[in-house]
């Protein structure tokens, strides 16, 4: 048997070895995933024991949290009066840092659950401006029949419009309804009005979340608010389910293909939101999520929101009624500038609806599901309609006029982003690059032990090509194997000769 041209003994050992490292390479990420699976499940449940508490109970070390306010300014306040198009302009922003820290935390073990308050606070970080706005509560009012010599306009502070000044038509408002006409409307009893008056420092109800103690797909999760599972405000019960968490957390292993939920009191209702578009943040891969355009559709081509109308009618698409929830209000909400809303767009000068600045989004660290950026962009509108009997409305046009419109956004800080790599990113990304590492060294062990296999084969057949034609240079296939040399046929012609003699 002839030698082989490569040590076999070698070549298979590296063949092994390599397949090996790159099986175990291959294997390492979903191995990981269930190392991580049950990581988090002792990290991320909540309770008085868990590592991460203190953040989630107070996350200003963290977190960023910011609100903006941007109020349209009227132009053209005597043209809107007689009847004209009204023309606004953006004023803004006006920023406030915002604080949010969850009060009276109590866990239930029993139902894996915890329920807790978040008192809102705000705190000035640039300052104001004097606006000529709409004054809201006084179409309210003389739509109810209360004429007065009040003008439909305004000019007030941006302070004034969010923390409250005192209005004389609303104490004369308020002590007729409350004692004359024992009416209940949400005007304030002391005269004061403002979009954020006594509000500040206050919570918006009692929330109950799943901890994650019984399993992590519902992990913050919202199972109740105040005290009750649905809401009562719409028309059946699939708009009145309270669905998703508040938005700053999810389940762990987030997929592109998942509709998410958050449960907004200020919309008064739940939201779904979409995968988006991929970034990043500090090197960290964020998925964004954004509602789709079809969140606040008009009922006739979407029957979905049909049950969010309020009454007999309903706003046209880009428009939610919020007034169920704000105490019979005329109150609408709406993306900025009314994005999405092209009816209620046209009716209004000055607007310019922007995808990136006027849409709501949330960008999620899809392994762990924590929120690390978002912004909550809503804007609210009045409903003014014309009214024949009272002089300051009887030519004024009957629309969606647009007060102001905030941008709630919050960021994981450099202290966050710290800690979050620590406990939760660095371990991802070594392992990360040691299955790859692995992949590499295993896969390139087989393709070096290959190549060389097919170099040295190579070079052995050359080697007796070469060989082949040392032997013989003019040989071919009909050339004999064995063909004797001139020399022995020389001989053999002599020897005859000498016996012939």
């Amino acid at each position: 048997m002839g030698k082989c041209f490569v040590p076999l003994v070698p070549v298979i050992a590296f063949l092994i070895v390599g397949t090996i490292i790159l099986i175990v390479g291959a294997i390492l990420t979903p191995v990981f995933v269930d190392i991580l699976h049950n990581e988090f499940k002792t990290l991320l449940p909540m309770s008085n024991e868990s590592a991460t508490l203190d953040t989630w109970e107070d996350p200003r070390d963290s977190v960023d949290m910011y609100m903006k306010f941007y109020f349209f300014n009227l132009e053209n306040p005597t043209e809107v009066a007689a009847g004209g198009k009204p023309h606004v302009t953006q004023k803004g922003p006006f920023v406030y840092e915002e604080i949010k820290v969850k009060e009276n935390v109590t866990f239930d073990t029993e139902s894996s659950t915890a329920s807790f308050v978040s008192p809102r606070s705000m705190a000035v970080i640039t300052m104001l401006d004097t606006l000529p706005i709409g004054q809201a509560v006084i179409s309210a009012a003389i739509r109810m029949g209360f004429v007065t010599n009040e003008n439909l306009f305004k000019t007030l502070t941006v302070y004034e419009l969010l923390w409250g000044y005192k209005d004389n038509l609303m104490v004369d408002v308020s002590f007729l309804l409350k004692n004359v006409f024992h009416v209940s409307l949400p005007i304030p009893l002391d005269g004061y009005f403002g979009f954020f008056y006594k509000k500040n420092g206050t919570d918006d109800g009692l929330y109950t979340v799943k901890t994650g103690q019984d399993g992590l797909q519902q992990y913050m999760e919202i199972t109740e608010w105040n005290h009750n599972k649905s809401l009562p405000y719409w028309k059946t019960k699939y708009c009145n389910m309270i669905n998703g968490t508040d938005g700053t957390m999810y389940h762990p292993f987030i997929e592109k293909t998942e509709s998410l939920s958050i449960f907004s009191s200020d919309l008064c209702r739940s939201i779904n939101v979409i995968y988006n578009s991929q970034h990043f943040l500090q090197d960290v891969p964020q998925y964004r999520f954004k509602p789709p355009q079809s969140l606040f559709d008009y009922p006739p081509e979407n029957e979905d929101s049909a049950c969010y109308c309020v009454g007999e009618t309903c706003p046209h698409g880009g428009v939610l009624n919020i007034s169920a929830c704000q105490e019979g209000a005329p109150v609408f909400v709406s993306q900025p500038h009314f994005l999405n809303g092209d009816y209620y767009l046209n009716t209004i000068d000055g607007l310019n609806p922007n995808e990136t600045l006027h849409n709501t989004f949330i960008d999620i660290e899809p392994t762990t599901g924590i929120v690390m950026k978002g912004a909550k962009r809503l804007q609210m509108n009045l409903a003014v309609q014309r009214n024949a009997y009272v002089s300051q409305l009887s030519e004024i046009r009957t629309m969606l006029y647009p007060l102001l419109w905030l941008e709630e956004s919050a960021m994981i800080n450099d202290k966050g982003m710290e800690t979050f790599k620590q406990m939760f990113f660095n371990i991802q990304q070594w392992i990360t690059f040691f299955s790859y590492l692995l992949i590499c060294v295993g896969g390139g062990i087989d393709a070096l032990t290959l190549l060389y296999v097919l170099v040295k084969y190579l070079k052995h057949r050359k080697q007796q090509k070469e060989l082949a034609k040392s032997v013989s240079p003019d040989a071919n296939e009909q050339t004999p194997l064995l063909k004797p040399s001139l020399d022995v046929q020389q001989d053999d012609n002599d020897w005859a000769k000498m016996i012939r003699t």
